[in-house]
């Protein structure tokens, strides 16, 4: 236990129970108490079709049916999850502490002399998730699909993960994914990340929200933003001229569980006591904070790329025969 006891609110959505307590979100999949049951059960939520349509048309949703298109959007969006070259990201400035933690999470390469952090699969699958609760659970909606938004610069292991807009409250949200071993290195990481979010967030304003020449941005966000990001060319520029007056910053942490301190209480308390908070660009900055506890991530990655692996084979023979 970490200090008194907290007052938690939970509620149901979907398949899940949501567990609340400050700025913090856990989301408990059912069969909790099975570890198999649990985890192919989430792997089956995560893969579903009317996830990974979503995911395909963020502009606009579609239903599934058993047609040639259909099948061809869903062979092309999981496929996203399983080709076999995987992102080399550079990290910098960070402590022996992050680089212990990154050498625990992911495999260092070495190309030229330089220490490179290789990106895996399931940090491509903890993104998407975090994109169907974000769009499914909180209503807000992607500018652009952070798998579509390819660019040449030299990624950074601690880039923005999400790009989202909320239209009740006209909030930009840049958020930030992990999934990690336990959630202690996850919010060491996070933290890291958050050093450097100012850069980051000018950075995708740059490349990215002021760049719709090149990057197909949602209808939504062009209709209130465009006139401002055709002509500012800094992030801080848009801010004045477009009267922004607050940010979100949504953090999903997808962990294991640690030996001890396995509870949701703790890991509530955790991110909202452990993940750094501080405003940017001199406005008031939310942040909503997300925890999916997934028991055991080598596990969890090995259920989800076998049904992956399944359903898009299943996707081109069904094409096939229509």
């Amino acid at each position: 236990m970490l200090g008194d006891t907290i007052m938690i609110t939970s509620e149901t959505f979907d398949q899940f129970t949501v567990y609340k307590y400050a700025d913090a979100n856990s989301f408990l999949y059912a069969n909790c108490t099975h570890a198999d049951a649990f985890m192919n059960g989430l792997a089956d939520y995560i893969l579903s079709e009317t996830n990974l349509l979503n995911y395909a048309n963020t502009m606009t949703q579609i239903p599934f049916s058993p047609t040639p298109q259909i099948y061809k959007k869903l062979y092309s969006t999981i496929g996203s999850f399983l080709n076999n070259e995987l992102e080399l990201l550079t990290f910098d400035n960070v402590s022996n502490e992050v680089r212990d933690i990154l050498g625990a999470e992911f495999k260092f390469v070495d190309i030229d002399g330089r220490t490179l952090v290789q990106k895996d699969k399931i940090g491509k699958i903890g993104e998407y998730t975090f994109h169907v609760l974000l769009s499914s659970y909180y209503k807000v909606h992607c500018i652009i699909p952070k798998f579509r938004c390819t660019t040449d610069r030299n990624m950074s292991v601690f880039g923005i993960d999400a790009l989202f807009f909320d239209p009740v409250s006209n909030t930009i949200l840049f958020g930030e994914s992990k999934v990690c071993k336990n959630i202690d290195n996850a919010i060491a990481l996070i933290n890291r990340s958050l050093l450097d979010y100012e850069q980051q967030i000018s950075e995708e304003y740059k490349l990215v929200l002021s760049n719709n020449d090149a990057f197909n941005l949602s209808d939504e966000f062009l209709n209130i933003f465009k006139e401002h990001t055709d002509i500012c060319m800094t992030f801080g520029e848009f801010v004045k001229s477009a009267s922004i007056k607050k940010i979100c910053v949504p953090v999903f942490i997808a962990h294991g569980n640690s030996e001890k301190d396995n509870n949701i209480e703790t890991y509530l308390k955790k991110m909202n006591t452990g993940i750094v908070h501080q405003n940017y660009f001199g406005l008031e900055t939310e942040y909503l904070l997300i925890s999916l506890p997934i028991i055991d991530k080598a596990k969890m990655m090995d259920i989800i790329m076998r049904k992956a692996v399944d359903k898009s084979n299943g996707y081109r023979a069904k094409r096939a025969v229509i």
